[in-house]
């Protein structure tokens, strides 16, 4: 079930969402390209989530058992996001990293967003990428919004970004920015009719599945691509899924939330950009006011 040879392993959680899943992958492979080592992966599916990573993303390699993995633990510890523990385990021939953070990178390593990049959807989400970004958002930039509302978040993001939150400020920039549009991603069906009820020039996907349910991540990474989109993004104090979507357009794309300074918040004279194709949301033209 394991190559022979040195090996990395992103051991990931039952519980961990799509971006603590793709961080830590991400990162464990670039880890592992940078120490010369074969890569694996668990992803557990069930429940509580309900997508294999190679049917959201073209990865062109099966998971690993998590159960081989536990048995691998035995001999090869679970390690940790800091890395602090390379030089000491240099004759392990199998590093298992156990973590929902990011990955401390040595600087010479692939970072794990530029990874992400590279990584092309699968053929049916990639499609329906493209089919709602031409009918609904091609043209001008436009202004991502994720809204966090599932009782299921964290405690701190639900206190920090209420509903009322986004929309007070998306009718700030609607003032500041006359026929403004806004891509909205909401993880209940409720907050997302709350939204575009109140912001007429917003759009969001429909039927998007049940909460983490295999039709559900298959809309959440066309959500994320167009969030990735967008030539600015709100989001939700303390949540990875809008992060993701930074690190999927790059340099281009800045996260404003309800704790962001006043230098992260889109001001009145700011341009935006808009990427030349929805899938490759890094690729931009040049900036428009």
């Amino acid at each position: 079930m394991i190559a022979r040879g040195r090996q990395v392993v992103a051991f990931i959680g039952a519980y961990h969402g799509l971006g603590n899943r793709l961080r830590v992958a991400l990162g464990s492979q670039s880890l592992a390209e940078w120490a010369d080592r074969g890569f694996a992966y668990t992803w557990p599916t069930g429940r509580r989530f309900g997508a294999r990573f190679d049917e959201l993303w073209q990865v062109g390699q099966p998971a690993l058992p998590v159960a081989v993995s536990r048995l691998l633990s035995l001999r090869h510890p679970y390690r940790s996001a800091d890395l602090d523990w390379l030089e000491d385990a240099a004759d392990d021939r199998v590093w298992q990293i156990r973590t929902p953070h990011a990955l401390h990178l040595p600087p010479d390593a692939v970072p794990w967003g530029e990874r992400l990049r590279r990584l092309a959807p699968v053929d049916g989400i990639a499609e329906r990428i493209l089919a709602f970004h031409t009918r609904h958002l091609a043209g001008e930039p436009y202004v991502g919004v994720m809204v966090r509302a599932h009782a299921v978040s964290n405690a701190q993001t639900l206190e920090h970004s209420p509903l009322e939150w986004y929309i007070e400020r998306m009718r700030r920039l609607q003032d500041e920015r006359p026929g403004v549009r806004f891509f909205v991603s909401a993880d209940t069906p409720a907050a997302q009719a709350a939204v575009l009820s109140a912001i007429s020039t917003a759009v969001a996907l429909d039927d998007k599945g049940g909460y983490n349910t295999a039709a559900a991540l298959r809309s959440s990474v066309v959500d994320l691509y167009l969030l990735a989109s967008a030539g600015h993004l709100i989001g939700p104090y303390y949540s990875s899924f809008p992060e993701v979507a930074q690190q999927l357009a790059g340099p281009w794309l800045r996260l404003e939330t309800s704790g962001s300074s006043p230098d992260q918040l889109l001001r009145e004279g700011d341009a935006l950009t808009a990427p030349t194709d929805a899938l490759r949301p890094g690729d931009r033209s040049a900036p428009t006011a």
